[in-house]
């Protein structure tokens, strides 16, 4: 055992580039020299490797619309476009002067693409010939989700917005009912929505499948009663965890009208919290059920938090694969007390030749809002103003 953990887990890596249309246009690189990936539930997620800078491989790279493809022990790990098309690093002390030099390139995953499209009020019409106010559909998280990825970017979209061979995979025949309503924001903020109205336990993917990128939702499954990270098993590195009481536990929405005509209704349960009620100005909601959806919202991005950060390592019989991002692990948060269970938020890959790969999981969602809280008051700004019927655009990050 390493000083930070387990000793890294044998694996074997193979990089292929491809065009667009995921026909490779490299060949197999296996003289790399680096490996970094960084796998995140329902967020983009990112790569980098570095191999000698071969002028087959520089031009592969910088083919306008190329993609970077990683396997790992055959299977496809992640696959997207490159952002960054290649530093070259070469010194005749290092390389000789016949010698290559290193070529590091950058690249996203597939849903990159998706989280680059924005939301059409109507996305059968142009953005210049929009006829309606918002995109607004009731049904199960899945099915809205599917429907804003296919008529925004995949086969139901019109032609220039459609993703070179993005798909929608096979249903996962998911439950439950939302109501959701946007207008111009990106897709992959609309589908985190959905999923904090869902409750949060729906994730969604791209995924390479032979030549298609299928478009996926999922329900991550509940391993807590053999995935488990504690200093006993020596795969817990360390823990962050921050409980937060919710901002409201129930809400007064207000709709069209005024004074004592304005539609009101009341959503939210304490359970076992304090009755905190907050207001919620919706006057844009179109009808009544737009007018709850507003309020579920609202209670929804207040609600109780349980922030738990924690870095872990990969042992037998506990290892990626036993598990999949955004499934629900056990972690024992504090020495002695019973295990608090909590999702796989990210997955971090790090190979070399000569050090073999070492994989960290990252658990727990909260963080991402404790480390991000312009993009948080951004969203904010966001709603209220849609509430009101007015609409801005404000830069945004995906």
């Amino acid at each position: 055992m390493g000083k930070w953990g387990p000793a890294p887990m044998p694996a074997e890596y193979t990089i292929w580039i491809t065009n667009d249309q995921l026909t490779p246009i490299s060949d197999q690189v296996d003289d790399w020299t680096s490996i970094s990936v960084t796998l995140r539930f329902n967020e983009v997620g990112t790569g980098e490797f570095t191999a000698p800078a071969s002028p087959e491989l520089v031009a592969a790279v910088r083919t306008p619309r190329a993609r970077a493809v990683i396997e790992r022990n055959g299977r496809i790990l992640i696959a997207g476009p490159i952002e960054y098309g290649g530093w070259l690093d070469w010194t005749a002390e290092r390389h000789g002067f016949d010698g290559y030099g290193d070529l590091t390139v950058r690249f996203a995953e597939d849903l990159a693409l998706i989280a680059g499209r924005l939301s059409y009020p109507n996305p059968a019409a142009a953005a210049s010939d929009q006829d309606v106010a918002r995109w607004e559909q009731t049904g199960t998280p899945e099915v809205l989700m599917r429907a804003l990825v296919n008529a925004n970017a995949g086969p139901g979209a019109l032609t220039p917005r459609r993703i070179p061979r993005l798909v929608l995979g096979p249903s996962a025949g998911l439950t439950g009912s939302v109501t959701w309503s946007t207008r111009f924001q990106p897709v992959t903020d609309d589908l985190r929505g959905i999923v904090a109205l869902a409750g949060g336990r729906v994730g969604f993917r791209t995924q390479q499948v032979g030549t298609n990128i299928e478009f996926g939702v999922y329900a991550p499954t509940d391993r807590t009663d053999r995935i488990w990270f504690s200093r006993s098993a020596g795969n817990l590195l360390g823990v962050k965890h921050e409980p937060e009481a919710p901002k409201a536990t129930v809400g007064i929405g207000g709709g069209k009208g005024a004074d004592a005509s304005r539609i009101i209704v009341e959503r939210g349960d304490p359970g076992d919290w304090w009755r905190l009620e907050t207001f919620v100005d919706a006057a844009g909601a179109e009808n009544l059920t737009a007018l709850e959806a507003a309020v579920d919202e609202d209670l929804a991005g207040g609600a109780e938090v349980q922030r738990l950060a924690v870095v872990a390592a990969d042992i037998p019989g506990q290892q990626y694969g036993d598990y999949e991002l955004g499934d629900l692990v056990a972690v024992e948060a504090y020495a002695g007390l019973p295990d608090v269970p909590d999702i796989v938020s990210a997955v971090q890959f790090d190979a070399t030749p000569t050090d073999g790969e070492t994989v960290s999981p990252v658990i727990g969602v909260g963080s991402a809002q404790m480390l991000n809280p312009a993009a948080a008051l951004q969203r904010d700004i966001l709603r209220a103003l849609s509430r009101r019927g007015a609409f801005v655009e404000i830069p945004t990050t995906t």
